[in-house]
């Protein structure tokens, strides 16, 4: 029987979270860049939200969080989670981190913030949270652009809009999100598919990527997203020690049955089954590693912009296809 994760239950010094990660395709790549002992679990959520807020119920004095996720950050509570109550110190990768041109945090990023920070918490754990394989993709021939900086309303549906969108557009999308939510979970993404019919723009990166490449183009590009992922994570473990764990939040659903994305309280084997992967360091297998600059410049933009607004959350999420 698969076991159901609790991720703060288990033995770890270095946790580190792929987002949106499947474990049908994880355990497919992962032993072309590392070695250890892989097992199938069962996440407590289908979203990284829903995983959040059942993971992390208590207080975790000795536990670092590096987010690129703006629902985990320093600043304040989002849609009823706030890691400010639960973790030692939380670092806003997503904030200070975030690439305009790419519309995510790309993942050598999060490498930079943990080898400027790890040596400054020896008596620490350190969760580490990746974007990808979420989108957006970040391969070469499957990037989309268009897409503005995110912005968030709290409570609101998923939604991202691009900036072609016009005022009556952006009310007549907000209206069919309320009314398509419940069918949320069972069919879906219904929302998408009635502004492809009303012929108005893609809602999410993962749409546009959809509507563009279509089912096989957009399981390519999630796939790249994975493999480039993984090329950081090997990057990142050479100078790490003790145990490290890859695991992920949640999976995703990549157009079986005509489903995509993820949301909360779904109870979608694609969505729930996800790796624990305990990296064997004595034989992991060696990459070619690129220098990793500017640690300290890394670590004053931490001091620096972790003190600025909320706003930027909303920001970042939006642009994630959250709203």
């Amino acid at each position: 029987m698969v076991e159901k994760v609790g991720v703060m239950e288990k033995d770890w010094d270095y946790l580190i979270v792929l987002d949106a990660c499947r474990y049908d395709y994880f355990s497919e790549l992962c032993r072309s860049y590392l070695r250890g002992n892989l097992e199938k679990l069962i996440s407590l959520g289908s979203s990284t939200l829903e995983w959040c807020k059942k993971s992390f119920q208590e207080v975790y004095s000795d536990v670092i969080y590096i987010s690129s996720n703006p629902y985990i950050n320093s600043k304040g509570e989002v849609e009823g989670f706030n890691a400010r109550d639960h973790f030692c110190k939380v670092i806003d990768v997503w904030d200070w981190g975030w690439n305009d041109e790419f519309g995510t945090v790309h993942p050598k990023t999060v490498n930079e913030a943990v080898k400027s920070l790890k040596d400054d918490y020896p008596n620490k754990r350190f969760i580490i949270h990746y974007l990808q394989p979420h989108a957006p993709y970040l391969g070469y021939n499957s990037r989309i652009f268009g897409f503005p900086r995110p912005q968030i309303g709290r409570g609101a549906h998923p939604l991202v809009g691009i900036q072609n969108y016009g005022v009556f557009q952006v009310s007549l999308v907000r209206l069919l999100a309320i009314l398509t939510k419940p069918a949320e979970v069972l069919a879906g993404n219904p929302l998408w598919k009635i502004c492809e019919l009303l012929n108005l723009p893609p809602v999410s990166p993962m749409d546009a990527t959809r509507r563009q490449f279509g089912d096989t183009g957009l399981r390519q590009a999630y796939i790249q997203n994975l493999r480039r992922v993984l090329e950081y994570v090997t990057r990142l473990v050479e100078n790490l020690s003790g145990v490290i764990v890859i695991t992920a939040d949640h999976g995703e659903r990549l157009g079986e049955r005509g489903r995509y994305s993820h949301v909360s309280g779904c109870r979608d084997s694609l969505l729930l089954e996800v790796p624990w992967f305990v990296v064997d360091k004595a034989i992991r297998r060696k990459h070619n590693q690129d220098e990793e600059k500017n640690n300290a410049s890394t670590r004053r933009n931490l001091e620096k912009l972790e003190k600025e607004g909320e706003e930027r959350i909303r920001k970042r999420l939006r642009e994630l296809g959250y709203l």
